[in-house]
């Protein structure tokens, strides 16, 4: 038989009386969740750097840069590097992002992707701890885009190596014997002596490493973001006069520098080349040593020396323009895609990647499983 003896059976007697108390207990447990999830907090969910979603971001306008999943415990700053990829949508690029999802994210890095300008191409991005995006408006070009991004509540200061690179290229291309990581290549090409490493030098107007991969740490990088005014002097003096080429050439629309490095926000294609070209010549006045990929850099020890404003010297990125022929994917691992350039090679090698179920997982390990 039930019993409803005590206060809880008086208040049922009284309908009036126990609707109040079911009411009081109602605010009672909405109040005790607030304690957990308060309406106040939901604002900080929202940030600017965020796993891979479905819905595309808003630009912001003063963005914030939350730690990587994979990083928000350590007191101490490791040898993980940190990859930053920008990309602007284009047919190519959207074809090269698929290729570098695919092929080239591992566990052994923080891949930071950078979104310029109106797409929903970071849908394709996995949903990893070590995986994160900017959505941000397509201004300052990519070196620009890689600045801001890095020095917005000092990012850069959690890594001490550094990949920076674009859509424009595809890659990895790795032979079959080949154990080796791509990341690890290029990084380890990055000395006490050697600041900046790329895929290609070119010669014109002044030698410099091509814009599209380049692999630093955080010295490096740091000249380039913030240069010191002795740094400065020494770039500016070391400098040929300028024109640096005849009126006739192509590369006679390059302008000066207006700000040394890459922290500074180029709105015009000539101007952003600028920032590209004299990067080079910034690390050089700092001290230090480029260094590219390609074979040809390292035929000669005078390189640098024979090559410096040799007026029929070609963009190696060119068709028949690398002595003759054509930089082999295999010689830098990645393959500039955006000109044609090689096309057959480029799309053989992409099928047979494919195919082969090429994974960087299998080959990048990280330092956390070590």
């Amino acid at each position: 038989m039930a019993h409803n003896g005590g206060r809880f059976g008086a208040a049922l007697k009284k309908p009036w009386l126990g609707a109040s108390i079911v009411c009081l207990f109602i605010i009672w447990i909405s109040l005790w969740a607030l304690q957990w999830n308060p309406v106040t907090k939901l604002a900080d969910v929202t940030h600017d750097i965020v796993a891979p979603t479905t819905k595309t971001t808003v630009f912001p306008q003063t963005p914030t840069f939350p730690p990587f999943s994979s990083r928000e415990n350590e007191t101490a700053i490791e040898d993980r590097p940190l990859i930053v990829y920008a990309f602007f949508e284009s047919a190519n690029a959207r074809i090269n992002l698929k290729f570098f999802i695919a092929h080239a994210l591992h566990d052994a890095a923080d891949f930071l992707f950078i979104f310029n300008g109106e797409t929903e191409a970071m849908s394709l991005l996995p949903n990893a701890t070590n995986i994160r995006y900017v959505h941000r408006a397509n201004d300052c070009y990519d070196l620009g885009s890689y600045a801001a991004v890095l020095v917005q509540d000092d990012l850069y200061k959690q890594y001490n190596r550094f990949i920076m690179m674009n859509a424009s290229i595809r890659g990895p291309f790795i032979p079959y014997w080949s154990d080796g990581c791509w990341s690890d290549r290029y990084l380890s090409k990055v000395t006490d002596s050697v600041k900046l490493v790329g895929m290609t030098i070119n010669c014109i107007p002044i030698n410099h490493i091509q814009s599209m991969i380049l692999a630093t740490d955080r010295i490096g990088l740091e000249i380039l973001l913030f240069p010191t005014e002795a740094q400065i002097e020494t770039f500016r003096d070391s400098l040929p006069p300028y024109p640096y080429v005849p009126a006739n050439h192509p590369a006679y629309n390059v302008p000066q520098l207006e700000h040394p490095g890459i922290n500074s926000c180029p709105n015009e294609y000539w101007h952003a080349v600028s920032v590209e070209v004299h990067a080079s010549a910034l690390i050089k006045a700092a001290g230090y040593k480029i260094d590219a990929m390609m074979a040809a850099f390292h035929k000669s020890e005078t390189y640098e020396e024979e090559c410096e404003g040799d007026m029929s010297s070609p963009d190696v990125l060119y068709e028949n323009s690398y002595w003759g022929t054509n930089i082999h994917p295999f010689d830098t691992i990645f393959a500039k895609s955006n000109r044609g350039t090689n096309a057959k090679v480029l799309k053989t090698l992409t099928e047979w990647t494919d195919g082969r179920g090429y994974s960087s997982y299998d080959v990048c390990q990280s330092s956390l499983s070590r």
